[in-house]
């Protein structure tokens, strides 16, 4: 990888510890109709907007209760569990690092304007991102893994892919910036998952970090501080 001209950021897992919260709402939501939902559903869950779990979930649990009942259940239990949200360490720094190079960011996430409204009114520091494609994004006829928010990013930045890091942790949110032909830093330790991308796509696209400060080392190098 060489010096991207811009980074976009997943939220959800990269920059907010939510995903044992959302994964804890899904569970408790799914109690309500007698089902358990096993760590790999959870696992087909992240990275993927609210309704298109809530569609996955409706057909496991196989009700005839409407989706719409199910979103008002999970809605009470996530709205709770988010008010836990606490960013990741070193993500506030990277954000005001790229901010200070004027590297070109956004924020590509799954989450609908209303989740992100709760979520940024407890870390207010997720303003700072002037660029937001948000799950409900109407210019966006599908949400992660297929690659239309991450283009829709690009599109926005006018900015080449070959040349554009994605930050990712999820399975679903990674395929969908490789598809759309960026760079993938894999913020996770889940190494079956990585292995996973590594077999569908082109290796030399994928890195790997544990730390979020890695990158900002990583941009340092690039520029020769």
């Amino acid at each position: 990888m060489e010096l991207p001209e811009a980074i976009l950021f997943d939220l959800d897992g990269v920059l907010l510890d939510t995903e044992p919260l959302l994964a804890n709402a899904w569970s408790e939501t799914a109690k309500e109709y007698d089902y358990y939902l096993s760590n790999d559903k959870l696992l087909e869950l992240k990275g993927r907007r609210r309704r298109d779990c809530a569609k996955k979930v409706h057909k496991w649990i196989n009700k005839d209760n409407s989706i719409e009942e199910l979103l008002v259940i999970q809605k009470l239990k996530v709205d709770k569990e988010l008010t836990k949200a606490k960013p990741f360490k070193g993500a506030i720094d990277l954000i005001k690092f790229c901010i200070k190079e004027n590297l070109p960011i956004a924020l590509v996430t799954s989450s609908s304007k209303e989740s992100f409204k709760i979520k940024s009114s407890l870390n207010p520091w997720l303003n700072l991102f002037e660029i937001k494609i948000l799950g409900d994004d109407k210019f966006i006829s599908a949400g992660k893994p297929s690659p239309d928010p991450y283009l829709r990013a690009l599109k926005i930045l006018n900015v080449d892919p070959n040349k554009t890091w994605v930050i990712e942790d999820s399975y679903a949110g990674s395929v969908s910036g490789l598809k759309a032909e960026c760079n993938l830093l894999f913020f996770s330790k889940d190494i079956e998952i990585l292995n996973k991308l590594i077999n569908e796509f082109n290796q030399d696209k994928i890195q790997k970090v544990n730390e979020l400060s890695e990158i900002i080392y990583y941009l340092k190098l690039f520029k020769g501080f």
